[in-house]
């Protein structure tokens, strides 16, 4: 047993040392604070299995070898004890909680055999699209049915052995497989314990050993992954820092943060991100599982490089690693290893974030690839450049004279924040409320409903800048920073409290990302919520109009990156006459209306367009109205009924034009 453990663990230890320097190569990232919150997401998310929770079937299975696994390897340490000592068992295992784990170890022993059958048969034949359906991920299930059968076998032995053992009967599985024995020899029984024994402690030495060179190894990073997630919302970006600086983004392996090398060891290749992802389904060539799968196997390609800079970073020599990193030749990471056409097509929606079990940062990892192009290559789609000098030169991504920013007012009483000097809400009307025809309707029927109220706010009028989310999703940071500061420097000109928004982009901007830039004691709300609190408060009345069956679109900054969906579906059933109806994918399952991560702004040329998608599964509702609560998803749906022939059967509103129809 000595001589088993030395060997397997320095194999192992050497092993997880190369891994460590490797994931060393990459960019510093501190994950050291809130310690309270971390375990908290450790305990719900990494042993409480939190998101597998939501998939019944593949999840449910995924949890049951979880929780085996965890119960099981507690017998595993007892007989790696019991190479030394016959009779060796963990602490206070030598009474009633022994038995009781007998009970637990047995019963789990036969959910994680229960599992891996439907594991193996879903692979050989039900063969779900999103699985990679690999001869290692079928040997894998094979190798840990072996371990619980043989361990399960070996406690039979033994108990047929010693017949008085205080486990008889407790450790009911094995109990019963002990009648195997019943005509066999003492000795032939010894003989099947022993090689039951030694079969089970060298397999798990030599899977522990075997897991780092495959997609097992989230066997071992998954739990401390979990651990050192980003705690801001899904849909935040981090702040980069340019001064210092001579490169921007990432153009290669060693710009990843080590944090993106640990999600690279991670990745189950489940494809969980994939399977819904708007860009993917409607036949563009990202999938987000392979972007991280492809910078694994350049890592792994690369190891010997990238283990050396880890070790020169460590000892402090930075100088010498950027000259190794400069002096290799590789393939280049954005063209080669990943599809450029791949990074431009994410909307960043979410959906691959929030259904990765182990917390894997998709959307940083893809906008910082388009970052490097913007910023160090000034590769930027041609559609797209029109939108990016609008944002530079008048502050809005449609490029309309600045000056024309509270034009969309006209008539209407709306106050400006220069004539009152305060309010209890700065309404941040955004640029598609300013500038987008369609949306400043939404935008002056959002007014009419806070002046019905007698709500005290104010716009800033052409002291409003853009929010800055398209320059920042499309990657133009340098942009994004000189947009911030201005509308930051404005609020706190104004000692602006609360702030109000329609659209989820700027919600989520300047909720969740400006105070990275200076914005403090600021509460910010969408309008969705304000008009429910409205309706309980008893400002606004709705009374009922014509029956009408309305199917609610959830925004995915509004809802999967910000968990608002009741506030808009509330403010709608509060409205007679309405009748609430739900598309497949919804909530948490939402599909994206393609506007997202700057795509408002850029054709849609491969494959079938993302809106297009939506709005069939709309109208296949049997919807009159698909109401939206986000200026962007009211564009795309609205194009894609025009584009689809629909306009007669159906049409596309915000809540706040529904509302105002239907004001008391």
């Amino acid at each position: 047993m000595t001589i088993l453990l030395f060997c397997s663990l320095s194999l192992f230890a050497g092993t997880m040392a190369d891994r460590y320097w490797l994931m060393r190569a990459g960019e510093s990232d501190n994950r050291n604070d809130r310690f309270s919150d971390r375990m908290k997401a450790l305990m719900s998310i990494g042993f409480g299995q939190k998101r597998l929770l939501y998939e019944p079937g593949a999840g449910w299975m995924h949890v049951g070898i979880f929780a085996g696994f965890l119960v099981v390897s507690l017998r595993t340490i007892t007989l790696l004890g019991r190479g030394y000592d016959p009779h060796f068992n963990l602490p206070f295992f030598d009474g009633p909680l022994g038995l009781i784990y007998a009970v637990v170890k047995d019963s789990f022993a036969l959910i994680i055999l229960l599992a891996l059958i439907f594991a193996l048969y879903r692979r050989l034949f039900v063969k779900p699209e999103r699985l990679h359906l690999s001869g290692e991920a079928n040997f894998i299930i094979i190798w840990i049915a072996s371990l619980i059968a043989s361990d399960l076998l070996g406690d039979a032995a033994a108990l047929r052995l010693n017949p008085a053992s205080h486990e008889h009967g407790f450790a009911w599985l094995s109990t019963l497989l002990s009648g195997m024995f019943a005509s066999s020899e003492t000795d032939q029984v010894q003989i099947w314990s022993n090689v039951m024994f030694w079969f089970h402690n060298i397999a798990v030495l030599a899977f522990l050993n075997f897991l780092p060179f495959g997609k097992h190894f989230h066997v071992l990073t998954a739990l401390p992954a979990v651990f050192l997630r980003r705690l801001t919302p899904g849909g935040v970006l981090e702040k980069m820092e340019f001064e210092g600086r001579e490169s921007f983004g990432v153009g290669k392996i060693e710009d990843f943060s080590w944090r993106r090398i640990l999600d690279m060891y991670t990745c189950t290749e489940c494809g969980r991100c994939t399977e819904m992802c708007p860009a993917y389904v409607t036949g563009k060539p990202l999938s987000p599982r392979s972007i991280i799968v492809n910078e694994r196997d350049q890592a792994y390609h690369l190891a010997d490089h990238l283990t050396a800079v880890g070790k020169l970073k460590g000892a402090g020599k930075t100088a010498v690693a950027s000259t190794l990193i400069e002096g290799q030749d590789r393939p280049a990471l954005i063209g080669e290893v990943n599809d450029e056409e791949a990074i431009w097509a994410c909307t960043t929606c979410g959906y691959c974030q929030t259904h990765c079990p182990v917390m894997i940062d998709h959307i940083p990892n893809i906008v910082d690839q388009r970052r490097h192009l913007v910023m160090m290559e000034a590769k930027v789609p041609g559609i797209l450049q029109n939108a990016l000098k609008g944002l530079e030169n008048n502050s809005n991504p449609w490029n309309v004279a600045a000056a024309g920013r509270e034009d969309w007012i006209g008539d209407l009483e709306v106050p400006r924040m220069r004539d009152k000097g305060q309010a209890d809400y700065l309404l941040f009307v955004g640029c598609a409320g300013s500038y987008d025809s369609r949306n400043v309707d939404v935008m002056k029927a959002l007014c009419q409903l806070l002046n019905e109220a007698g709500v005290d706010y104010a716009v800033l009028g052409t002291e409003e800048g853009c929010c800055g989310d398209p320059a920042r999703r499309v990657g133009h940071e340098y942009l994004f920073q000189m947009q911030a500061p201005q509308n930051i420097t404005t609020f706190q000109k104004y000692k602006v409290g609360k702030v109000v928004t329609a659209c989820p982009h700027c919600f989520n901007m300047i909720a969740n990302e400006y105070p990275d830039f200076g914005l403090e004691n600021v509460d910010v709300i969408h309008h969705s919520e304000l008009l429910s609190e409205l309706v309980d408060q008893g400002k606004l009345k709705l009374k009922g109009g014509e029956k009408t069956k309305v199917t609610f679109h959830d925004s995915c900054y509004l809802g999967r990156h910000n968990d608002i969906y009741e506030a808009p579906r509330k403010v709608l059933s509060g409205i007679g006459g309405i009748e609430q109806v739900e598309m497949d994918r919804n909530r948490r399952e939402g599909f994206c209306c393609g506007a997202g991560g700057g795509r408002m702004f850029m054709e849609e040329d491969i494959g079938t367009r993302i809106n297009h998608n939506r709005i069939d599964e709309a109208a296949n509702t049997g919807a009159d109205e698909v109401c939206t609560a986000c200026p962007f998803c009211l564009t795309m749906l609205g194009d894609a009924i025009k584009e689809t022939d629909r306009s007669e059967k159906l049409r596309a509103r915000d809540i706040a034009e529904v509302m105002l129809e239907n004001l008391e």
